[in-house]
C-alpha cells in the first residue's frame, strides 16, 4: 500500500537546528525579560490591552511554521514508491517477425507486406492482456528487440518503430529467429510457452534450419504458430524505387515449411490473406493451458511537496504583512 515517505530525508535534519532556533527564542522571552520602568502592579497595563497588544507576541510563530514547512518542502515528501504481489494466469509468448526486403510487396493494397505484420502483431498482442510478450526481428540475421514482459505498451511502441533498415543483413534465416526465439524462453517457468513466427518467405539465410530449431523447441514443450504473410504463387506489386512505378514479381513462400515447423511443436499455421485472420484464428492459444506466475508490480513516487512550499509561503507573506499594517508600531 501507498505510505508517506520523504525523497531527501537528509533535509529533515535541520528540525534539529530549529527546534533549538524556538527553545532559545522562548528562554530569552522567559529569563531574559526586565521591566524598563518600575511599577507596583501589571493590573495597570493589563486593563488597556487592546486585541492587536495580546496577539503580537504570538506573531513569531508564523516564521517558526513557515521555517517548518519550507524544511519539509524540501525533504519531498510524497507517496512513496511500494511494490504489490498479484497472482496472474498467462502464457509465456515470443513473437517472430520478418522485416526482409521482400515485405515490401504490396498485395495488400494500400499496404505492404510489413504494414500488414504490424498490425496483424499489434491485435494480437492487444488481446493477450495477461500473457508475457518478447520480440525478436529478422531477415538475414536475427536481434532481440524486447525480452519477455508485461509492459505491451512498450512491445507496441517497438513494433511501430520496426522498419526494414532494424536488420541490415537480407535474407530470411527463420531457423535463426526460432532458435534465438527458443533461447530466450529458457528460463521461463510458464507451463504453456509460445513462438508466434511471421513470415512470407522461405529460409534462405543463417546457420540453423528450421527444422532443427523447431524440434529443440518440441523438446522444450515450446509450441510455434506460424504465419505465412502473402499470396502463395501470385504476382505481387513491389517498388522499384522509382514513385509511381512498381514491377509484379513472385515472392515464393514456402508454406510447407511453415506447416511443418508448427506440427513439429504442436502448433498451427495461417495464411495471412488479410489483415484480419489472425485475429480471427489466433484463439487456439486461448485454449492452452495457463501457468499461475507471482507478477511485481511497480509504483511511482508522486510528490506532495508543493503544497508544503504553498504554505510556507504563505505564512511568510502573512507575517510580513501583518506586521507592516496591522502590527506597525510608531515611532
Amino acid at each position: 500500500m501507498a505510505h508517506l515517505e520523504f525523497k531527501n530525508a537528509m533535509f529533515l535534519l535541520l528540525l534539529v537546528p530549529w527546534a533549538a532556533m524556538i527553545f532559545w527564542f522562548f528562554f530569552r522571552r522567559i529569563y531574559n525579560r526586565e521591566a524598563a520602568v518600575a511599577i507596583s502592579s501589571e493590573r495597570v497595563f493589563r486593563a488597556r490591552e487592546s486585541v492587536r497588544a495580546r496577539t503580537y507576541r504570538f506573531l513569531p510563530a508564523l516564521r517558526f511554521a513557515a521555517v517548518l514547512l519550507l524544511i519539509i518542502a524540501m525533504s519531498r515528501p510524497g507517496k512513496g514508491i511500494h511494490y504489490s504481489s498479484i497472482k496472474n494466469l498467462g502464457i509465456d509468448i515470443m513473437v517472430a517477425m520478418d522485416v526482409s526486403l521482400s515485405m515490401l510487396a504490396e498485395d495488400f493494397q494500400p499496404k505492404n507486406r510489413l504494414a500488414v505484420s504490424k498490425q496483424v502483431i499489434g491485435d494480437f498482442v492487444g488481446r493477450r492482456r495477461a500473457d508475457r510478450i518478447g520480440m525478436v526481428v529478422f531477415a538475414g540475421e536475427a536481434y532481440l528487440q524486447c525480452p519477455l514482459t508485461l509492459e505491451h505498451r512498450m512491445i507496441n511502441d517497438i513494433v511501430n518503430e520496426v522498419d526494414f533498415e532494424s536488420v541490415h543483413v537480407d535474407g530470411t534465416a527463420i531457423g535463426d529467429a526460432i532458435a534465438l526465439a527458443t533461447a530466450r524462453m529458457m528460463d521461463s517457468k510458464a507451463r504453456s510457452r509460445v513462438i508466434l513466427l511471421v513470415t512470407d518467405g522461405m529460409n534462405n539465410r543463417g546457420s540453423i534450419d528450421p527444422e532443427t530449431a523447431a524440434k529443440a523447441a518440441a523438446e522444450m514443450g515450446i509450441k510455434i504458430y506460424t504465419v505465412g504473410i502473402g499470396k502463395k504463387g501470385e504476382a505481387v506489386p513491389y517498388p522499384t524505387g522509382i514513385p509511381m512505378m512498381k514491377q509484379h514479381v513472385v515472392i515464393d513462400l514456402d508454406d510447407e515449411m511453415l506447416k511443418k515447423v508448427a506440427e513439429t511443436t504442436g502448433g498451427r499455421y495461417y495464411n495471412a490473406t488479410s489483415s484480419g485472420v489472425l485475429w480471427q484464428n489466433i484463439k487456439d492459444i486461448d485454449r492452452l493451458e495457463k501457468s499461475q506466475v507471482e507478477i511485481k508490480q511497480y509504483h511511482e513516487f508522486y510528490d506532495r511537496f508543493q503544497w508544503f512550499l504553498l504554505a510556507a509561503a504563505a505564512l511568510f507573506f502573512a507575517e510580513i504583512f501583518l506586521r507592516s499594517v496591522f502590527y506597525r508600531k510608531v515611532p
